[in-house]
């Protein structure tokens, strides 16, 4: 994954922030929306951002 990918343009919020929030202990999808203010702008990355997040908490 490239952590410099954007997964939220409005907010230029990277893949690598969400995945270090995470690691940080955001354990769901509203605490990193709360931390990071992703989707809080348009809306369109949302759902992208829902499946991320569920694929990142996954690993180990």
């Amino acid at each position: 994954m490239n952590r410099n990918k954007e997964a939220c343009h409005c907010k230029n919020v990277t893949y690598g922030m969400i995945e270090d929030a995470i690691k940080a202990g955001c354990t769901s999808y509203k605490d990193l929306q709360e931390k990071l203010r992703f989707g809080t702008s348009c809306g369109k990355c949302q759902e992208f951002i829902q499946h991320l997040v569920k694929e990142l908490s996954a690993k180990p």
